[in-house]
């Protein structure tokens, strides 16, 4: 597959996670690993940038895997550091990352 080609198994995570249907991967922007707290030893997360089809303004989560969304651009990126130890910044650092990269973005 392409690298703009979502696999099958990256769209059900997707739609599964928010009911949004993944239509395009436009790139990796990194790959994250940390222990988790549960006892089952690491854990690999790979971040993507991606175009998705759906209502943004209501995501379908799943509440037992997340407690929270948000949608963050450059002025709000502080706010992924608050209460957070230098080494939980796991969400800031793909966001700023894909920022620069939005179709939209200057």
């Amino acid at each position: 597959m392409g690298t703009d080609t979502p696999s099958p198994r990256s769209a059900a995570e997707v739609e599964g996670d928010t009911g949004w249907r993944l239509c395009r991967l436009r790139r990796l922007l990194g790959i994250t690993t940390w222990t988790g707290d549960d006892g089952d030893g690491l854990r690999h997360e790979a971040d993507f940038l991606v175009e998705v089809d759906g209502d943004l303004s209501h995501p379908a989560l799943e509440w037992s895997k997340h407690t929270a969304y948000g949608w963050f651009g450059p002025d709000d990126l502080h706010r992924l550091k608050e209460n957070r130890a230098l080494g939980e910044y796991l969400i800031h650092a793909p966001i700023a990352k894909a920022l620069p990269d939005r179709p939209d973005a200057p």
